[in-house]
């Protein structure tokens, strides 16, 4: 598997194989309106040199995915999914102002390296007059919280990471552009960061952290629990 760029900071901290390269990711308009249907694809490969692999190759029950959708009311529903070549499909139509966040909380039942895998997910929607929706799984241990929605070329936000309730102070992450270029970064003591997008079109924002505690999954037992978090958005 060719090494993805955006995980050497983890690689080299972690001891990590190159193979687990990999993550998950949400593909959706930044903004949306009531009444029209919103396209959403969810992916699984190497973001950063779009490579997402084939959705019939998906690994380990990683295919039975949920995708959830957290309406502006705090409502909460799955959304079906259809297998494309490349990802999963869904949609779903706004019937409300405000922002709709998409999200995916994955447990991958295969034990890999010694390590149990936890890959989350996450995309806004913008409808209307939209505040923030700060609604997130409660199962989702590591999340990347932006402060803006819908951003535009050179608007300024601060997003924070949250591992277990608290602020992911100091810790490195990455951000990809539009040019599918890597630019690291890393959160503050309060777990933020400033983004700001130079151009436009999407961007995927990932962040990992290791997990030493010991477990037992589906028989075998893991030493470490690997935890992926994606948010990604498009700005206009």
């Amino acid at each position: 598997m060719k090494t993805k760029i955006s995980l050497l900071f983890f690689v080299l901290i972690f001891s990590i194989s190159s193979a687990f390269a990999h993550a998950l990711w949400i593909e959706t308009a930044s903004t949306g309106k009531k009444g029209q249907a919103q396209e959403v694809k969810v992916f699984f490969g190497e973001y950063e040199s779009n490579e997402p692999d084939s959705a019939a190759k998906w690994f380990s029950n990683l295919k039975e995915f949920k995708l959830a959708l957290i309406a502006p009311d705090g409502t909460t529903r799955v959304l079906p999914t259809t297998a494309d070549v490349r990802f999963f499909k869904a949609s779903f139509t706004p019937d409300q102002e405000g922002t709709y966040k998409l999200s995916v909380v994955h447990e991958v039942a295969a034990v890999y390296e010694k390590a149990k895998i936890e890959y989350y997910a996450f995309a806004d929607v913008a409808v209307g007059n939209a505040k923030i929706n700060t609604s997130f799984p409660a199962a989702a241990a590591l999340t990347i919280r932006p402060d803006k929605h819908a951003l535009t070329v050179g608007e300024t936000s601060v997003h924070q990471v949250i591992y277990n309730a608290v602020p992911f102070a100091k810790q490195k992450l990455t951000v990809v552009n539009t040019d599918r270029k890597a630019q690291p970064t890393e959160t503050d003591v309060e777990g933020k960061f400033t983004f700001k997008p130079e151009k436009k079109g999407n961007y995927f924002l990932e962040a990992f952290t290791e997990d030493k505690t010991p477990g037992k999954l589906n028989g075998k037992d893991y030493d470490k629990v690997w935890h992926l978090v994606t948010y990604t958005t498009e700005v206009k």
